[in-house]
């Protein structure tokens, strides 16, 4: 392990001997690793410490650079190896769980069988996760635990007012895609390149933006910047500060030149939030005062000061939280599902007919449910690859036991593989791209919603499964659609170059943030009024 200090970098510089105490430290912690809960469940371990491997920084690699075939290899190891036991007194439908070690250290896989059993369990707590994880306790992390308090307002404000306010906000979002694009794909009628995934996450965070700060605020470009950046700031920072030990994370965290961009990246959202909130509450508190009703907002500043009612709550926080949930999951997708489209004139004729179809006389607030081919081919362009390869990552506040006598020690980490999603037992032909297959599907009884882009089973984990299942994940439906439409209306694109590849790290399969495309607008649908 290399431990960089770059003292110009850190403007308050460690000196060699603290730098030397600092990695003494973590070598220290890392050389006395106590087993986690998880690694005294008797279970089997796969991506053990090998022979001559005295730490387990080696298996933590591997697991960031191969997880998706050690899950597989790890449910498949542990059936045979249960099966091949006659001299036990074991049910084979219990071999189905494991530990493995991961980048966050030992977890417990269990099989997508256990998702809907354990989907509303409070025992089982994402917010330890989070603290555990995520190091909500060190400055410039701590927005991460907003969507956790025990108020419930940023919960309740997703889920009671974007969500029930989706189909008044599709015109909004819809005029704001006909900006960003003209913006960042240009009305050009000739060829010409752009860098897809930068170009998406400018887009939707124009997009997130409107609906999430309002007009006023979504098209400044210094918001616009954090609202792309701060995400991947927090992600490098949470990365870097797990090479050190828990206690001196904090401390770590003043020097580490990610961390610090991420505290320059909350102290500058601040700046440009907190004036337009206080605008806001002065202009109430005015028109109260005058007997009349204030002037009302149609975006998430509004209604989270609505929910709040008073309470106290963090707004930046909040907001900051929203964008890095919402705009990089979302351009991911939508870059994704590109580079799927790529090469298949047909199936892009056939969503621009029924664009056609559904907006042929306008806007009506069932618009974007009528698109069926489009939310089926999302999906399965989704089920393909999500934005993680497992999901449901828990923490035991207290001991669980499941129905088949599975035990789950308190203070255990597990997560459920998404594994489902490419076997032949639950699709047929899972590793081809069929963008009909949810159409047909939800043709049958029991599946016209199920089967839906915006749904969530033990079979499509995409968006998560029960009361953790991601709250925005209507809006980030419409969204995506909205974007889709004016892309396949308004321009012809192709991928430059070779066929793009997605990066996996760890468990997050991302779009290749590297791929370039042709575009130029089309001319003949200005008819179509979206």
């Amino acid at each position: 392990m290399e431990l960089k200090v770059d003292v110009k970098e850190h403007g308050n510089p460690l000196s060699l001997g603290t730098s030397i105490i600092l990695l003494s430290l973590v070598l220290i912690f890392l050389l006395r690793w106590k087993d986690t809960p998880a690694s005294q469940n008797g279970l089997p371990l796969i991506n053990a410490k090998r022979r001559f491997e005295f730490v387990d920084l080696l298996a933590k690699k591997r697991f960031i650079t191969n997880a998706q075939e050690l899950l597989k290899a790890g449910l498949k190891k542990v059936r045979l190896s249960q099966f091949a036991a006659t001299n036990r007194v074991i049910d084979p439908i219990k071999a189905s769980v494991f530990n493995i070690v991961t980048e966050n250290g030992v977890m417990m896989v269990l099989d997508p069988k256990y998702a809907d059993e354990i989907r509303n369990s409070k025992i089982l707590s994402l917010r330890k996760t989070l603290i555990e994880d995520m190091h909500v306790n060190v400055p410039g992390f701590e927005q991460q635990m907003q969507a956790l308090e025990d108020d419930e307002i940023f919960q309740t404000t997703l889920k009671t007012k974007l969500t029930r306010n989706l189909e008044d906000l599709n015109e909004i979002l819809s005029q704001e895609a006909t900006v960003a694009l003209q913006e960042h794909w240009t009305d050009n009628p000739e060829w010409h390149e752009i860098p897809l995934s930068r170009s998406m996450l400018k887009i939707i965070a124009q997009l997130s933006s409107r609906v999430f700060l309002g007009d006023k605020i979504c098209h400044n470009p210094k918001w616009l910047r954090i609202s792309v950046d701060y995400s991947i700031d927090l992600f490098q920072a949470t990365f870097e500060l797990r090479i050190y030990p828990r206690f001196l994370r904090p401390l770590a965290s003043r020097f580490q030149p990610s961390c610090r961009r991420l505290r320059a990246d909350i102290r500058e959202a601040r700046s440009i939030i907190e004036p337009v909130i206080e605008e806001r509450r002065k202009a109430k508190a005015i028109a109260k005062q005058e007997g009349r009703d204030p002037e009302r907002h149609e975006d998430t500043i509004e209604w989270l000061e609505e929910v709040a009612n008073g309470r106290q709550y963090n707004p930046v926080s909040a907001q900051l939280l929203l964008s890095s949930a919402a705009v990089h999951t979302s351009s991911d997708m939508l870059t994704q599902v590109l580079y799927d489209l790529d090469g298949r004139q047909e199936l892009i004729e056939a969503l621009r007919e029924e664009i056609r179809s559904v907006f042929k006389n306008g806007w009506e607030r069932s618009s974007l449910a009528k698109l069926r081919l489009m939310d089926s081919m999302l999906r399965e362009s989704q089920r393909l690859k999500p934005i993680s390869s497992v999901s449901m990552r828990r923490m035991a506040e207290a001991p669980v036991t499941l129905s088949d006598g599975t035990i789950i020690p308190k203070d255990c980490k597990i997560i459920v593989p998404c594994l489902r999603q490419w076997d032949e037992k639950y699709y047929p032909d899972p590793e081809t791209f069929v963008p009909d297959r949810f159409l047909k599907l939800r043709n049958e009884p029991g599946y016209e919603h199920t089967a839906a882009f915006a749904n969530s089973s033990p079979n499509h984990l995409g968006f998560g499964l029960g009361r953790h299942a991601c709250p925005g994940r209507f809006f980030a439906a419409n969204e995506i659609k909205l974007a889709l439409c004016h892309i396949l209306m308004k321009y012809e694109f192709r991928v430059v170059g070779k066929k793009p590849e997605k990066v996996v790290f760890g468990t997050m399969l991302a779009a290749d943030p590297n791929g370039v495309i042709a575009v130029r607008r089309r001319k003949g649908e200005e008819q179509i009024r979206l």
